[in-house]
């Protein structure tokens, strides 16, 4: 197996930063001493990361196996190898690692729909609570917050919700998940609908009765703060002045519902 074969130039992050080139090498490695030297490479797709390389294979051992490879462009390998294994010990919904090492992290692909194409077609709202569950497991869990929201980071497979992508976890505070994924759910078509803006106080209140809580004006007056804050800070990176204009409203009406 020759993997070199799919990477005819090293690819890049989105920030234009190079992936080393060690990286490449140590898949290779990695997938033969999971798989066995006669292991090939069916197919190779790119997914979507901010900044490292993700990339989804089919390979074929003694049968077809789909398998999902992370090769980090930035030195967050330790954290996202570390928050995975964590996880799964504590039978979070996130995918099982196979292998990993310098700088790799070979794991379980997870077939499905990304959370945010669901919501933005259906606005069911059983999804924002199943996600709503997630999050209240993995913040009691680990006692950390999952620090990157957005919803293309949630798949629903087999009646249930997984979370991928976890390098920005840190210990903060709550509302950041809970009103990042608000934003993440608002700031995508159709942008500030009022059925999305529903299932934004739905997420929060199921998120709460949880917790043992209840919406109050202060955590309301928060949620709306933080959802305000995340939405500027992705039409920054996004360079996109209706996201701003969209923040600046939520900042001054709030998230009306009627």
């Amino acid at each position: 197996m020759d993997i070199s074969k799919w990477f005819p130039s090293l690819p890049t992050g989105i920030d234009g930063k190079t992936l080393h080139p060690d990286r490449i090498s140590t898949l290779q490695k990695i997938l033969t001493e999971e798989f066995g030297e006669s292991v090939s490479i069916e197919f190779v797709e790119r997914l979507r990361s901010k900044k490292n390389i993700v990339i989804h294979l089919k390979i074929q051992a003694e049968k077809s196996i789909d398998v999902v490879a992370k090769l980090f462009v930035v030195d967050k390998f330790e954290i996202e190898l570390r928050i995975l294994q964590s996880s799964w010990e504590k039978s979070l919904a996130v995918p099982e690692v196979f292998r990993a090492e310098k700088g790799v992290i070979l794991m379980d692909f997870i077939s499905g729909n990304l959370l945010v194409d669901i919501l933005n077609q259906s606005f069911n709202p059983d999804f924002v609570d199943m996600l709503a569950e997630w999050y209240y497991n993995y913040h009691s869990a680990l006692k950390i917050i999952k620090g990157d929201p957005r919803l293309r980071n949630f798949i629903h497979h087999n009646g249930q919700i997984y979370g991928v992508d976890f390098e920005e976890s840190r210990s903060d505070d709550w509302m950041l998940d809970i009103g990042g994924t608000a934003a993440s759910l608002l700031d995508t078509n159709p942008i500030f609908d009022i059925r999305k803006r529903r299932l934004c106080w739905r997420f929060l209140e199921r998120y709460l009765a949880l917790t043992g809580q209840k919406r109050n004006e202060e955590i309301d007056l928060n949620f709306i703060e933080t959802v305000a804050n995340i939405l500027k800070q992705t039409s920054t990176w996004r360079n996109d002045s209706d996201i701003l204009n969209l923040s600046k409203n939520v900042r001054q009406n709030g998230i009306p519902t009627d």
